[in-house]
């Protein structure tokens, strides 16, 4: 028996959208919903070996993924990438600085506040390309990207 081709699509498409929510966040590169595990209070520093952050946004709606982030003097940075049109989290985080995010088996209850000093967000560029082996002075150098520096609600 012959299958009609696209005829199951639907079906996984919505199998594959349960299984982004039940796992309670983002599931590699695939953006997820709220993030799943015990809530507590943003702590005021996070180890600097932390290569990936799951960061959720928007609260009312909750969406989360997986991104790169640079510890800074004890302060963990997320960079948002606005060029990237696939990228919707940074508009969202735009709108409402409140976010959680999930290191380990824990979810941090904390805020995003963006860093405008230029002198700041150089060395975090300088960080982030020593940290994920990027060329200093490529795309790292030049792409537009927001830093937020995460702190305590």
């Amino acid at each position: 028996m012959m299958r009609e081709p696209g005829k199951h699509r639907p079906v996984a498409a919505v199998a594959g959208a349960l299984l982004l929510f039940a796992c309670g966040g983002p599931l590699g590169p695939i953006p997820g919903g709220a993030l799943a595990g015990p809530e507590v209070a943003c702590p005021s520093s996070f180890p600097s070996d932390l290569r990936e952050t799951e960061i959720e946004v928007r609260p009312e709606d909750p969406y989360s993924v997986t991104t790169w982030n640079v510890v800074l003097d004890g302060a963990l940075h997320i960079p948002a990438d606005f060029l990237n049109p696939v990228k919707r989290w940074p508009h969202f985080l735009e709108a409402d600085d409140r976010v959680r995010l999930r290191v380990g088996s824990l979810v941090y209850a904390c805020l995003a506040v963006r860093v405008e000093d230029p002198v700041r967000i150089d060395a975090l560029r300088t960080a982030a390309a020593r940290k994920y082996g990027l060329d200093p002075d490529g795309a790292a150098a030049s792409t537009e990207v927001w830093w937020y520096r995460i702190v305590g609600r």
